[in-house]
Formats: C-alpha cells, structure tokens, sequence
C-alpha cells in the first residue's frame, strides 16, 4: 500500500473529521438537551396548573407563621368578602393567564414531538458506523475483482474532489472509497481490515458531541453565520444590558433609585401627613403610570366629593391625576370613581407602602421625628382609606358621621379608638345604636385588634451605672394581649386597601429636648403574640438623661404608646470602675508562662553542665516580679558582704 494512502489518514489530518460522518452521536446529544428542558418544564406546567389559584396563599396564608403559629384572622363581613374575592380573582382564568398557558402548552408539545421524532430517526439508524468497503463501493462479497475496479472508478468519478472542490463530504467520500477498494485489492490492507477492522491496522476511538451534518453543507453556511452573529452579537449582547437597566433602576427595598433620590431632595423637616398624598403622586412609579384621555372626562366626576388639604406643588399631568386619587381613596370616595380610575388606583396603592417605608426612613436617617410621625400617620391613612381630619373611630366597621357624633356626645365622650376597645360589649351596643348584624363586625373587629402592651427598660450590659461614653440599651416588650398561645397576628382588617398588609410597629428612641431628635429606631415585623427589641445608643450627655420611646403602629391610628425614660449618666471622672479580678486569673498569674519554662530548662541543662554534680540544684524559672525583687535585694547583700570582709580584714590587722 502506497506511503501517500496513509500520510492521508494520519491523525493530524483534518480530512478525518468528516471521514464517515456519523448523526447518531447528534441525535443522542439532542434527545438528552430537549429532554433536560421538557421533564422538569412539564412537571412545573402540571403543577402550576393543578395548583392555579393559590397564588393568594401568599397574602392571605392560610397555614402558619415562619414561628409556626397559627395566623388569626379578622372575621368581620367586609374582610372576609375581601379575602374570598381575591381568592376567587386568583383562581380565574384571565385571558392573559390563558394565553400564558396556551403558549407554555404549545412549546411543550412541540418539544415532545421533537424528542419523538429524534427518537424515531434514531431507530433507523445504525448503532455504530463501522468500516465495510463491500458497503462503501456497493458491491457484495462474491463479486469478482472486475465488478470491484468497475465500482470503483465509477464512485471515484462522481466524488472526485476536482469536481466537487467546495464539498467536504464529496472530498471525504472520495477517500473512504479509496481505502474500501485498496481493502478489497491490496493483501496487507485486506488482512488489517479483517483483523482490526481498519485497513491501516489498529486504531483509537475518538468520542465527543455529535454535530449536524447539514452544517458542512455549503448553502447552510450563510444561514449558520447570520445566526451565530444574531446569537452572539446581538441576542445575548441586549439581553445582559437590558436586565443589567432593569436592575440598577432599583434600591434593595424594591423602591425605584429615582424614587429614593426624589424624596431625599424634595423631603424637609417640616413635611408632615399632608404632604404625603402628593409625593407619593410624584414618585418614578407613579408617573411611570402616565394618563389616558379619558382621565379628564373621569376625574370630572369626584369634582365637588374631593378636598384637597394642601396647594398642589406640582403640576404634571400623572402627579396631579394621581394625587386626586390619593386624597379620594383617603375620604372613601371610591364608588364615584370608573373602572378604569379604580384600576389605576390600585396599581398606585400597591406601591405606596414601599415608596411611604422610604418616605420614613429619609427621615430617620436624618432624625427628624416629627417628619418620621408624620409620614406614619399618612402611611396608616393609605391602608384604613382615612382622612388626615378624620376621626379615628372611622376606622371601626360600619361606622359613620353619625356613630362618630354619638360617641362624642356620650358621657363620657368617646374621641379616641383606645377608649372605645376598653368599652364593655353592652356599653358599645348602646352607645353606637346599631343593628345586631353590625354590632356583630364591630365585636369581631374589637376582639380581634385587642390591646398591646408597650413595656421599655433602659441598663447597660454588666454594668451597675451608666457612665458618659458607655453604650446603653432599651429593652422594649411588646405584648399582643388578645392572641392566645402559638396565635399569631393575620392581616390588618383594611377592607379599602386593595391587597394584604400585616401589622408593623416603629420604635423610636427620641431626645426629648427644644428638638425631638431619633437616637435610635427600629422596624419590627413580627406578628408573634411576645416580641423583644433591643435599642442600642451611646450615652453622650452627663448627668439627668430624658428620652422617649414612641412605639407607632402603622396600620391603625391610636394604638400608638409613649414611654419616658429618665436616667443619670456620670461624668467620666466622676466614677473610676474597678475591674474584677477573679480567683482563677491570679492562680495563673503565679503560673510561670511556656517562655519562662523553657528558658528555666535552658538554665537548668546549663546549670547541670557547669555544676555537675554539685551541692546546689538547679533553680526553676522565676517570675519577673521575684526577679526584680532580688535584684533589688543583692545591692544590700553585697553591701553586708563587704561590710563583713572589712571586719575580717581589720581584725586580722
């Protein structure tokens, strides 16, 4: 066999990639992809499908807290109206949720017909492409040397590579049919081939992920290049910057970075619950919303039902149509309002807690606690649909102007929320008139807000007396009187607020001096029946310190409790602490250190060597204050030392 047949299948040849090009390999490595996509796709899909509607659970939960309490919900007509509606929304088919389906649905089938037709060609072919030149040249095995040249030159001539110049395939056939009639002619290259199976004689196997065969053909190619440049400079390009834009738009708290920077500049320390309405309606969400031009047409309705309790500042379209939808939503004019201002209403309140939690933490960071009080109270406002001037009773159901004014003309006079829960069942049911239907919500609406205990303590961490400069802390307790054991708290009832919203406390530490400024807050989120937080602060002022501690409840207003502290802070100088030493530090301080052992045992292997074996023993290590005390004690030992040599020496003059 010529030396040039073999150069031409030797491994650094690129010619053997292609030689007997095999799709079996491809069809395995698309079964395998296409069937890593579709299971746990199809598994989701069934699942989602099977358990549509308990997208709500996540709001309304019906199983326990993360504590594994179990959640106390409020029984009253509207709220449970409330919580069945949106359960009910979530378990209907929209035509987007529809839609959603379908296409999920479509993509899947397609994927699973793919996987069975892959499967299917699968099944046509061979398992391993092996070389058979009876096969290669079309020939069987009785056929005579003749037949074999004849079959020969005839496939050689269609795949020679002069005539097929730009086909690889072509090029790569012509070689197999080279080696398959060099089998059949030549001894030595027959008998490797019977032998080994290969006419070159032994050969490794080479394994790896099978491509196409259609991409080595010439007229895919300019379809394979648009799609790899698609693919790589386009698709995956825009993908990373669009989500990269999606992101950066965000703070961590979910509010829009345009959002943070508006409130942070358009904030001041004379902000207060009024100002709330319109910087909410002035948010990156809310002007994101944008109008319609049938908002004028709409809005034309609350003309005359709305009052606005504050000179509007801003005069963008979507900042004053949100607005004036704010301040209806806070006077319950909701049902004067088209569908259309509803759902826009809705979009807006959905982002209020998010964008008001920012409003309070601009002014905390910046210690402005009346600011902080305020936008609480617009916060709580939002959630109980309540005017700023409004009276805290309204926020009990089925209340009116009319059961406000006879709480006020009672005797004695009802104004605050605490006063009408610490009523009796019988003193309500007369005082607010009403049938026993609505007696009935307002008794489940009392049980189930209760009465929360506020408790607060001030100490320091080991330490008897607070001295100026240590780090103090406000233990403060708060209680939920009404929940029984493992009971924690469910939603507020807020029947106006379009979605969930559990009850949160703010705690602030407030100096009481010419300005109420925050030394310490905290946010709690706990429904639990007890909750304990700790308000850490540097004790910066010697002697009388006063403080407040303010625990606000952000979803009803009057529930707020107020706690003086008062303590003495001493002077620096005025107290000197002694640091306790205990029995056990001094036991080993006498204790000689790993040092002073081995430097003994060198003074001792010394002492041995000088020694020998001489009357003195070798001394241990010493401790250094011992050490200092002997050296003090040799001056008067030498000085006694010479004293006496002098007696002797006078007495042997």
């Amino acid at each position: 066999m010529s030396g040039g047949f073999k150069d031409s299948f030797t491994k650094e040849d690129t010619k053997e990639d292609v030689l007997g090009y095999d799709d079996t390999a491809f069809y395995y490595f698309v079964v395998s992809v296409l069937t890593c996509i579709a299971v746990p796709w199809t598994l989701s899909f069934l699942y989602s499908l099977l358990t549509h509607g308990r997208e709500a659970d996540s709001e309304f939960p019906r199983r326990s807290s993360e504590f594994g309490s179990k959640y106390k919900y409020c029984q009253t007509a509207a709220m449970v109206e409330k919580v069945d509606k949106v359960r009910a929304d979530a378990k209907r088919f929209t035509a987007r949720t529809a839609l959603i389906y379908l296409l999920q649905a479509v993509a899947l089938c397609f994927i699973w017909a793919c996987i069975f037709g892959t499967m299917t060609q699968l099944g046509h072919e061979k398992e391993i492409q092996k070389f058979d030149p009876f096969e290669i040249l079309d020939v069987t095995p009785q056929s005579t040397g003749s037949q074999i040249k004849r079959a020969y030159r005839k496939l050689s001539l269609n795949y020679h590579p002069d005539k097929n110049p730009d086909d690889p395939l072509a090029a790569s056939r012509f070689i197999q049919i080279t080696k398959a009639y060099q089998a059949l002619t030549d001894e030595i290259a027959k008998r490797n081939w019977e032998k080994f199976g290969n006419p070159d004689g032994p050969q490794t196997t080479k394994v790896g992920i099978g491509l196409p065969r259609f991409l080595l053909e010439k007229e895919n190619h300019l379809m394979i290049l648009c799609s790899f440049f698609f693919v790589i400079v386009i698709l995956v390009p825009m993908t990373f910057i669009c989500y990269y834009q999606n992101s950066r738009n965000f703070a961590v708290n979910g509010v829009m970075i345009e959002t943070l920077q508006f409130l942070g500049f358009y904030i001041g320390e004379s902000a207060r619950a009024k100002h709330g309405p319109e910087l909410l309606a002035a948010c990156a969400e809310s002007r994101s919303m944008g109008t319609k031009p049938w908002d004028n047409a709409h809005l034309k309705k609350l003309t005359g039902h709305v009052i606005e309790h504050k000179k509007r500042v801003f005069t963008f379209p979507a900042v004053m149509k949100n607005q004036y939808l704010v301040w209806a939503h806070m006077q319950r004019q909701r049902h004067l309002m088209s569908p259309e201002l509803q759902r826009d209403l809705d979009d807006l309140l959905r982002h209020s807690m998010k964008v008001s939690q920012a409003m309070i933490e601009v002014a905390c960071m910046r210690e402005w606690f009346g600011t902080a009080q305020g936008m609480i109270e617009f916060r709580r406002c939002v959630v109980q649909a309540l005017d700023i001037k409004s009276s805290q009773l309204l926020q009990i159901p089925n209340f009116t102007e009319k059961q406000v004014e006879l709480c006020h003309a009672a005797s004695p006079p009802i104004h605050s929320l605490r006063e009408f829960l610490a009523l009796e069942p019988d003193e309500r049911r007369k005082l607010t008139q009403m049938s026993d239907t609505e007696l009935l919500d307002v008794e489940s609406w009392c049980g189930f807000i209760g009465e929360t205990i506020v408790q607060a303590s001030i100490a320091t961490d080991d330490e008897g007396e607070i001295v100026c400069g240590d780090v103090a802390t406000v233990t403060v307790k708060l209680f939920r009187k009404h929940l029984a054991k493992e009971e924690a708290l469910g939603p507020v009832h807020a029947p106006f607020f379009p979605i969930a919203k559990f009850e949160e406390w703010w705690f602030f530490l407030v100096d009481s001096g010419a300005k109420e400024r925050i030394v310490h807050f905290e946010r709690v989120t706990e429904t639990e029946r007890c909750h304990e937080e700790k308000l850490r602060f540097q004790v910066t002022k010697a002697g009388e310190n006063n403080l407040v501690l303010h625990a606000m409840c952000d979803a009803y207003a009057g529930l707020d409790h107020k706690v003086e502290l008062t303590f003495h802070a001493h002077a620096e100088d005025e107290l000197v602490r002694k640091m306790p030493v205990h029995q056990e530090d001094e036991d080993l301080d006498l204790q000689p250190t790993l040092f002073q052992q081995w430097m003994g045992d060198l003074k001792g292997d010394e002492s041995e060597e000088e020694v020998g074996s001489g009357d003195e023993a070798p001394r241990g290590p010493r401790r250094p204050g011992r050490d200092m005390k002997k050296k003090k004690e040799e001056p008067e030992e030498e000085h006694e030392d010479e004293e006496d040599s002098d007696a002797s020496s006078s007495g042997s003059d």
